[in-house]
């Protein structure tokens, strides 16, 4: 049976660059914090885990993708990007107009007045519209990058069944059924809150499959015994968690 992926997880954001880092054996040296921060974009819990139990500190650094992430993650810190040379020159020449000496009207009366006569929408982005009047190309048209992973520090101790992942791999295989009726198979996402005392809450399907399966998920939750509940500064606290149930047609899991 396959680990558990890396989900769930909180970070203290970081704006350092990880293309900029130094390679190392683990990960890539940071020189801003001195630490090794290591790469879970591809790894699985029990990782994540030996990170933990190994660091000195009890602190990991580490690079995660956004959906590993908990579901209210604050944004992360904006990355020092280098500027295309498109954007540089974008730039260079709006500062140049700015410093003109230019009122606000006759600025904006001159970007619209060199704007395209014709138009395919009712309006143009002003943006797009100072491109144009500059002879560049428009900022709208370039293309949209792929969310990028996010680089921080866990500072979150997450709730943990008894047993570990053994023990809910144990309480799923115990306690789901197949139910009569049902034709799917795949992998459903449940998500729910552990509470400060440990008990399961708001349980509630991300992606289902089929009424009838994702109700028997539901149900077996909702019976689940109280967690180790997750730890924040010392304290026992609220944590959303996303777990992954796999359905299938020789074995129920």
């Amino acid at each position: 049976m396959l680990p558990l992926p890396i989900l769930n997880v909180r970070l203290q954001a970081c704006h350092e660059d990880w293309q900029q880092m130094t390679p190392t054996a683990r990960g890539r040296h940071c020189a801003q914090c001195r630490r090794t921060v290591l790469d879970f974009t591809q790894a699985a819990q029990p990782e994540l885990e030996a990170a933990f139990r190994t660091s000195p500190d009890g602190r990991v650094c580490g690079r995660f993708q956004p959906e590993q992430l908990a579901p209210q993650q604050p944004a992360p810190l904006p990355r020092r990007v280098a500027l295309r040379p498109r954007q540089r020159k974008f730039l260079v020449a709006l500062l140049l107009v700015c410093g003109l000496g230019l009122s606000a009207r006759e600025a904006v009366g001159q970007l619209i007045f060199c704007a395209k006569p014709a138009q395919t929408e009712l309006f143009e982005p002003i943006a797009d519209v100072t491109a144009a009047a500059l002879g560049l190309e428009s900022p709208s048209s370039f293309p949209s990058l792929p969310p990028m992973p996010f680089v921080g520090m866990v500072v979150e101790q997450m709730p943990e069944f008894k047993g570990g992942q053994k023990g809910v791999r144990s309480f799923l295989q115990q306690n789901l059924h197949y139910p009569d009726g049902a034709t799917s198979t795949g992998r459903i996402l449940v998500t729910f809150t552990v509470a400060a005392n440990g008990r399961v809450k708001g349980a509630s399907i991300v992606k289902g499959l089929e009424p009838l399966l994702d109700q028997e998920v539901l149900r077996v939750i909702g019976k689940m015994p109280a967690w180790n509940p997750g730890n924040q500064q010392g304290r026992a606290v609220d944590v959303r968690y996303t777990l992954p149930v796999n359905f299938s047609l020789a074995e129920d899991e």
